[in-house]
C-alpha cells in the first residue's frame, strides 16, 4: 500500500475520533451514532463500519487514542521508579479527564462490569499491565513485605480507580470527593504491601494519619 494511503486512512481515522469527541461532549454517549459521527467527520457510514466495526469499535478507538497519547507524553518523562510510576500514571490520566470532563464523564458512566471488571476492555486492560510492571519493579527492588500477587494487586488498584470514577461520572461524588476518596483507595492498598519508610510515606499520601 502507498504511504499516500495510509496518511489518507490515519487524516480520517484522526476525523472520526475527533468529531466523536465533539458529539459525546455535545449529545452523550447516547448521541453518539454512526449516521451522525459519519456526518459529523465527513465521510460515509459504510467507511465507519469498515474501520471501527461498530459504535463500541469507535469508542474503544477514541478511549485508546488518549491513552496512546497519554503513554507518548510519560514517556518523555523522567523515570518515576516503583510505585511512583503508578501514582504518575493515575495523576496524568486525572489530569485528562479534568480537562474534558464533558466528554469523559458520559464515557465513564456508560461503562459496565466486562473484561477484567473494570469495563474497559483491552484499553483497561493495557492500563492495569502498566500498573503490574509496575508493581514487578517494586516486588524486585524489595519494597513489598511479602511475596505480593502483582497481577492481582495491579487489577485491584485500577478496579478500585474505576469504581471511583463511576461514582463521579454518575453524580454521585463530586471531582473534589473523587480525588480524595481515590488517592485514599490507592494509597491504602499500598501502605498493605508496602513495607518500611515506603509503608509510611503511602499511609502519610492517604491523608489517613497525620503527618506530625
Amino acid at each position: 500500500m502507498s504511504d499516500g494511503w495510509e496518511r489518507r486512512q490515519e487524516r480520517t481515522r484522526r476525523d472520526v475520533l475527533d468529531a466523536t469527541g465533539a458529539l459525546i461532549s455535545e449529545s452523550g454517549v447516547d448521541g453518539l451514532t454512526m449516521r451522525k459521527l459519519a456526518e459529523r467527520a465527513g465521510v460515509a457510514v459504510a467507511t465507519l463500519y469498515n474501520q471501527f466495526g461498530d459504535r463500541d469499535g469507535v469508542l474503544v478507538a477514541f478511549v485508546s487514542s488518549g491513552l496512546d497519547q497519554l503513554e507518548l507524553e510519560l514517556d518523555a518523562q523522567p523515570d518515576a521508579g516503583p510505585i511512583d510510576t503508578t501514582r504518575q500514571l493515575f495523576e496524568a490520566l486525572d489530569e485528562k479527564f479534568a480537562a474534558e470532563p464533558e466528554v469523559w464523564r458520559p464515557i465513564f458512566a456508560s461503562l459496565k462490569s466486562g473484561s477484567g471488571g473494570h469495563g474497559m476492555g483491552e484499553v483497561g486492560d493495557r492500563v492495569v499491565a502498566t500498573i503490574e510492571a509496575d508493581f514487578e519493579k517494586a516486588a524486585a527492588d524489595g519494597r513489598f513485605v511479602a511475596d505480593v500477587d502483582v497481577v492481582a494487586l495491579a487489577r485491584h488498584a485500577f478496579i478500585t480507580r474505576m469504581n471511583r470514577l463511576e461514582k463521579w461520572a454518575t453524580d454521585d461524588i463530586d471531582w473534589t470527593a473523587y480525588r480524595a476518596s481515590s488517592t485514599l483507595g490507592l494509597e491504602l492498598i499500598l501502605a498493605a504491601v508496602l513495607g518500611g519508610p515506603h509503608r509510611d510515606d503511602a499511609l502519610r499520601r492517604s491523608g489517613a494519619i497525620n503527618s506530625d
